[in-house]
């Protein structure tokens, strides 16, 4: 994501083969919304809110256990990019709007924008800590804004690696950033205006592992995603480097955790959400998505709602499962042996956020912030550029494609 959002590779036919095979079907219930949707986070009640990206803007909001939106609350026309959660219910949007990006504020309950905090241009992951400071990522600047609870402008900017993708922040109010280039993970203590320490995602020969998605559990452990290097790194609490790493085969895209310590990841390449419990060091399961999924979000009751975007607008997907699927896929281990990871051999934007062609047309889009593949199989070696996210989709959306690595939702 800084989105640059990631380069991501070439590899051999029989893999992508493979890869590129349709997931069977899942127990999952299909949401269906009209749009384009990149984002979701979930209230306390169970009430989900999709950010969409496509013509209009807005963010779809989804009542527990329903499969469609019941209103949709206005962006004033613009694209959503990015959304959290504060602690007392406020709704924080992202939007883009060529050369200008804003926080959107929705008061809990409210059906509109109260007030917009102007950022820079581009497109914004966000998160919200304990007290409700808020989180900006600046992919375009390799920075991180930060905006005081309760906040009318950016309190202060936070210089971080390169390219910005994900922010997770523990309950002590420290934010960790996954920095997708620069192959590290910035720790900013609450209160901080600086990075404290940097912890290092590279591999033997020095290249970033790809670190994406990132999770804090509710003991304080983080769970850092990496695309190149096929797992999930745990960052144990107060630690400056990780302690261990738990394998996900098909380059691990997005990683969320559930209040009793389950983790659940997607992995575009092998298109599954995999399950690993509390403590374990491998999956204990997975499940097939409905194509290529990204990011995620772990409801009150258990359930997982996944975004899966599709490589053109009109077959993304959103999708729930179940919690008493999800625990059943987790009785047995289906983690194959750590495989070389596979190196990139062309840089590609990872955030593609593909718009729809109107808001009318229904669909089950949505966007993931993460490299969706796209696969030309030859005999042989064959090359496949990874998509997702930024340019492409902003080119449909007819945004401004980003000047610098992309950027990112």
């Amino acid at each position: 994501m800084k989105y640059r959002w990631a380069t991501f590779t070439a590899v051999s036919g029989a893999i992508l083969s493979l890869a590129a095979t349709p997931a069977v079907a899942a127990p999952q219930e299909a949401i269906y919304i009209y749009g384009t949707p990149v984002r979701v986070a979930i209230a306390a009640d169970g009430t989900a809110y999709l950010g969409n990206y496509g013509q209009g803007g807005g963010v779809f909001v989804v009542p527990a256990g329903e499969t469609r939106a019941s209103r949709t609350i206005s962006t004033g026309g613009h694209a959503s990019t990015g959304l959290a959660l504060g602690p007392d219910g406020t709704l924080y949007v992202a939007t883009a709007d060529g050369d200008q990006g804003a926080v959107g504020v929705i008061p809990a309950g409210d059906a509109a924008v109260a007030r917009t905090i102007p950022v820079s241009a581009g497109l914004h992951p966000l998160a919200a800590g304990p007290d409700g400071t808020v989180y900006v990522a600046n992919p375009e600047g390799d920075t991180v804004s930060v905006i005081a609870p309760s906040g009318t402008t950016v309190d202060r900017t936070i210089k971080v690696g390169a390219g910005p993708a994900e922010i997770a922040v523990t309950k002590d109010g420290t934010a960790f950033v996954t920095n997708q280039t620069a192959g590290s993970v910035s720790v900013i203590p609450a209160g901080a205006d600086a990075v404290s320490k940097t912890i290092e995602l590279v591999s033997d020969t020095g290249t970033s592992e790809e670190p994406h998605g990132i999770a804090a559990g509710p003991d304080g452990t983080v769970y850092v995603a990496n695309i190149k290097s096929n797992d999930i790194a745990v960052i144990n609490p107060g630690a400056g480097t990780v302690a261990e790493r738990i394998f996900v085969e098909g380059g691990p895209q997005d990683v969320a955790a559930a209040t009793d310590g389950t983790l659940y990841v997607t992995s575009l390449l092998t298109q599954k959400l995999s399950v690993i419990r509390p403590d374990a060091t491998d999956v204990a399961g997975s499940l097939p998505t409905d194509g290529g999924p990204g990011h995620l979000a772990v409801a009150p009751d258990g359930s997982v709602i996944v975004i899966s975007p599709g490589s053109s607008p009109g077959d993304g997907s959103v999708s729930r499962f179940d919690a008493a699927e999800l625990a059943a896929a987790s009785q047995g281990s289906t983690a194959a042996a750590p495989a070389a990871s596979v190196e990139p051999t062309a840089a590609a934007p990872a955030a593609n956020p593909a718009a729809e062609g109107t808001a009318a047309q229904p669909s089950a889009d949505s966007w993931d912030t993460l490299p969706a593949v796209a696969g030309a199989v030859a005999a042989g070696v064959v090359g496949v550029a990874v998509w997702i996210l930024v340019n492409g989709r902003r080119r449909k959306a007819g945004l401004p494609a980003p000047t610098r690595r992309g950027s990112g939702l």
